[in-house]
């Protein structure tokens, strides 16, 4: 528990799309202080950010760590995933329903008008082109651990650390990735110059992230206007505390623990942005 927590208390919601419903969780602190939405998880993901029915619940740990900091959040599933019904939707409809449940969401007393939105990995995609549409509507965008590079050199990156660290001892673990990061790191990337993004942007990623490699959030930092980097060393794509690279089995243990010190970094990021 964070030390400065609060009671806070959860609401499902639904919103109709189409022939589908969208649903979610809302967490609404006691005394809420502002509001924010989660971008959809990529994939098969859960709004808790789980790709199956077991899982450590990233998003969920996230959501209910902002909330003890006075923070209202909202956490949905696209169609077809999780507890939504109607068809998985192609990457358009993704994006449309997104900006429907913003809409949605910015007449909800418990989270008020601009919000901030949230997004984790692949889901940072749809946050950012939602940004770019939205504009002065929003109070902020926070990336967690985000995307630039085109996926498949992305799932190379992923591909080479799970290759090269599975077979070493845990010990020569970070040596190794920051090597393979900084291979990476050398590559050209561009955020394409249609994307303007007008409100304050935080791009948040660990050292320990083998899933994307860091170079990501500073590429992204640097060719946004204004946006702010937070590199939290020792934490990995889900901002857990780690030494060691973690096998897809492995990320499944319910024990994993989101970094409390990585939330109150993102919560009082987006308290400084002031109140509504």
């Amino acid at each position: 528990m964070l030390p400065s927590s609060q009671p806070f208390v959860t609401f499902e919601l639904e919103l109709p799309v189409d022939t589908a419903i969208l649903r979610g969780e809302l967490t609404v602190p006691e005394h809420r202080k502002a509001g924010a939405i989660f971008a959809p998880a990529s994939g098969l993901s859960d709004r808790d950010g789980n790709d199956t029915d077991v899982g450590f619940m990233p998003l969920a740990q996230l959501a209910s760590g902002l909330a003890a900091l006075g923070i209202a959040v909202l956490r949905s599933e696209g169609r077809g995933v999780g507890r939504s019904s109607g068809e998985f939707p192609s990457p358009q409809v993704a994006l449309e329903d997104f900006l429907a449940l913003i809409a949605f969401a910015e007449q909800l007393p418990e989270l008020g008008p601009s919000p901030v939105l949230i997004a984790h990995g692949i889901g940072c995609a749809f946050a950012t082109v939602a940004a770019s549409r939205l504009g002065t509507r929003l109070r902020g965008l926070v990336l967690i651990s985000p995307l630039i590079s085109p996926v498949g050199e992305l799932i190379s990156f992923r591909s080479d650390a799970a290759q090269a660290l599975q077979s070493l001892p845990p010990a020569e673990h970070p040596a190794v990735l920051a090597r393979i990061q900084a291979e990476y790191g050398r590559r050209k990337s561009f955020l394409p110059a249609n994307l303007k993004i007008l409100c304050p942007v935080l791009a948040v990623q660990g050292s320990m992230d083998w899933v994307f490699p860091p170079a990501e959030s500073q590429r992204l930092a640097s060719q946004v206007a204004g946006a702010e980097r937070l590199l939290l060393d020792g934490l990995d794509h889900w901002l857990v505390r780690s030494s060691t690279w973690r096998s897809a089995a492995e990320n499944l243990d319910a024990a994993l623990r989101v970094d409390p010190g990585a939330i109150e970094h993102i919560g009082a990021w987006i308290l400084a942005l002031g109140r509504e």
